[in-house]
């Protein structure tokens, strides 16, 4: 076959133009380097100073110190040097002792890793952490050093023009108007930021897969986005119950994602340090109610009881309720629990009635709460009655007025203020974008927000470790459709605690009791 110059020329130029990527054996590297996470190769522990402190690499990665592209920085006085293969591999000489170091191999780069040591066997400066880590976590760590702030070390998704970001969503079945719902709320923030020119010139390019609202579905779309779109962050994506895959597939990956719509957050022991919710789980929610309860109970502990179904979200709840229940003191005089579509309101109401409790928790669905609402006021009753808004939603507007007026609601985001809220209206009404799914399009809105000032707090530079570095710093972050967020090294829910509200009938509203509550400590 002969190939012209020209198609040669051309052939060339594709070639040119093709992404250059990181091999999965560097990817795994690139996480040790910037964040010391040993993944599925177990922990990696960090030995600091001459008595040889042990703690976690997470907390003292080599990104820290050496720079995110391995660089060299200045770090609390000191200069740590760059550790680019072409800087470690030849010979060097210190401006400040004069010494003349050996080139490195990979040998002696492990033995410098692992004991503290350059080639020529002198010490390495005592702020140097020494690492222990497998031998195939020390292979992937080198291999990725050899790539560092090469063109192949580009971070995924990020280029001098754009900013690639996805977002799960259900765009098909019964939640399919969710979807579509939130689908064009992120695209309209996107757009106005794009419109004002981006981020340090970048723009934000929003890729959105299906996950029909299912956990199959979610996983494999999260896939999707990541393997194969490239993306460099998803926000907003829908997180159904059974989640647990997709969860691993992110922290596996070290994808951010921030802001995923869910009733309560799902919080692995330890947390995904990739995954950063916006709102209060229901644990902590019922712990707000808790509060409430003791602060007007006058000085002596309130008898309380509780309804709730046998599923995660009550159990998630209930365990919120029984912790903080016990800082006061307070005893639970009774508890009736059902499966989910089995709740009888006459055998709850006959299993409490005889305790005679002051207040009455209950967790579980609306259909169940309108039925227990209507028992208490068949059986007389006497107590108040304690809910989630985000369980039973608007059902609390079709109870009993006898049983309304006693209703007590933790609500885990802002209060409709149309003044807060003008931005958002904006720019939804400038796009053209119903308001439809008003909960779910708020919380979508404030994740992209907030992605967005967190890629504009990592500078140019941008990269996911310095990403999740920003996210971290976040403090009181108003988006004026949420509570003020802030995260932390530790912290993975950006709001925490609640509002606590009293339902008016008359007006179809509800009025809050005070200003927003966080959980008390023991």
């Amino acid at each position: 076959m002969i190939v012209s110059s020209a198609s040669f020329a051309s052939l060339s130029n594709l070639t040119n133009r093709l992404p250059v990527e990181l091999l999965t054996k560097e990817k795994r590297g690139k996480l040790i380097y910037l964040e010391g996470n040993g993944g599925s190769g177990g922990e990696i522990v960090a030995l600091l100073g001459s008595e040889a402190l042990e703690l976690p690499a997470t907390s003292f990665p080599c990104s820290n110190c050496h720079g995110i592209k391995g660089q060299g920085t200045n770090e609390g006085g000191l200069q740590p040097p760059p550790i680019n293969w072409v800087t470690l591999s030849a010979k060097h000489t210190s401006a400040l002792t004069s010494r003349t170091r050996k080139a490195y191999t990979d040998e002696t780069v492990a033995k410098a890793i692992r004991s503290g040591v350059d080639p020529s066997g002198a010490p390495l400066h005592p702020g140097m952490p020494r690492y222990q880590m497998t031998d195939a976590q020390m292979s992937d760590l080198i291999s990725y050093i050899k790539k560092i702030g090469d063109d192949a070390d580009n971070e995924p998704g990020v280029s001098e023009s754009d900013i690639k970001i996805g977002a799960v969503l259900p765009l098909s079945g019964p939640l399919a108007q969710i979807g579509e719902d939130v689908k064009a709320t992120l695209n309209a923030y996107f757009a106005e930021v794009n419109a004002k020119g981006g981020i340090y010139g970048r723009k934000f390019d929003l890729i959105v897969e299906d996950s029909q609202g299912n956990p199959q579905q979610t996983v494999a779309a999260t896939a999707r986005l990541i393997e194969k779109e490239g993306v460099f962050a998803l926000v907003g994506s829908f997180e159904p119950k059974g989640c647990e895959s997709t969860d691993e597939l992110i922290a596996r990956s070290g994808v951010p994602l921030v802001g995923p719509l869910t009733l309560s957050p799902h919080l692995s022991l330890p947390p995904n340090k990739y995954v950063f919710y916006l709102l209060p789980s229901f644990n902590d929610q019922a712990k707000v109610l808790v509060d409430f309860v003791s602060s007007k109970s006058a000085g002596k502990p309130a008898r309380i009881a509780v309804v709730y179904s046998k599923d995660d979200l009550a159990s998630d709840a209930l365990a919120g309720l029984k912790s903080q229940a016990k800082i006061y003191s307070m005893e639970i005089v009774g508890e009736h629990a059902s499966d989910p579509g089995r709740f009888s309101a006459v055998d709850a109401v006959a299993a409490i009635q005889s305790k005679k409790p002051d207040y009455l928790f209950f967790f579980g669905g609306a259909a169940d709460l309108t039925s227990l609402a209507g028992e208490i006021q068949r059986a007389k009753l006497n107590v108040t009655l304690l809910s989630s808004v985000t369980m039973i939603g608007r059902a609390a507007f079709t109870l009993p007025a006898s049983v309304a007026g006693k209703t007590i609601l933790s609500y885990p985001t802002s209060l409709p203020d149309q003044k807060s809220l003008a931005d958002f209206n904006n720019t939804l009404m400038n796009a053209k974008v119903d308001i439809r799914n008003s909960a779910f399009q708020r919380s979508a809105y404030a994740a992209a927000r907030i992605l967005v000032e967190a890629t504009k707090l990592s500078g140019r530079d941008l990269s996911r470790a310095s990403l999740i570095n920003a996210l971290e710093q976040l403090q009181n972050f108003q988006t004026g459709v949420i509570p003020p967020v802030t995260f932390g090294p530790n912290r993975r829910i950006g709001a925490m605690g609640s509002y606590i509200v009293w339902v008016d009938i008359n007006n179809g509203q509800y009025v809050p009791f005070g200003g927003w509550m966080t959980p008390k400590d023991r």
